[in-house]
């Protein structure tokens, strides 16, 4: 499947939101088992179309599961109230309330100053927070993400009417 740059622009708009309002977006793996596992992840950022990255900093399991099995689905759901509450009333969304991005992680390699201080830039006051420093302070290690397909979730009646 071929990504547009339209369809490109939805998703980053989409992740942004997501990451932004709920802090995470979440990532599904495969454990060594066969079994599905499913983690939180706030560093998800998209790039050129097709290409994304995030900081493997925290998510073990997350780190084991990709390096035997690298194929991942990320779930991104724009969770604020400025496009649910309108969407309730008129009773269809204006946008794309989530979508999913299937694709396959790479090696762990070092991170760029350049994709430190983008993701600085996303999380912008949180990082002067204690948390926010112990957290996002020292991001060494980043993994590419190379998306072959986008879906854009539906909501049932509320979306017929989302053009993307």
């Amino acid at each position: 499947m071929v990504i547009t740059e339209r369809e490109w622009a939805a998703a980053r708009s989409v992740t942004r939101r997501s990451v932004r309002g709920a802090l995470h977006c979440s990532i599904a793996s495969t454990n060594a088992d066969g079994s599905p596992h499913v983690t939180p992840i706030g560093s998800l950022m998209l790039g050129s179309v097709g290409c994304a990255i995030y900081f493997d900093v925290f998510n073990v399991r997350l780190a084991e599961n990709v390096e035997s099995r690298p194929e991942v689905a990320v779930l991104a759901v724009d969770s604020g109230r400025s496009l649910w509450l309108p969407a309730l009333v008129r009773g269809e969304f204006a946008r794309p309330p989530g979508i999913r991005l299937v694709g396959t992680v790479g090696g762990r390699r070092p991170s760029t100053a350049e994709e430190v201080a983008r993701f600085h830039r996303v999380v912008g006051p949180l990082l002067r927070t204690r948390g926010g420093a112990t957290l996002w302070r020292s991001l060494p290690v980043v993994r590419d993400v190379t998306v072959e397909s986008i879906d854009h979730l539906r909501m049932g009646s509320l979306t017929p009417g989302v053009r993307t």
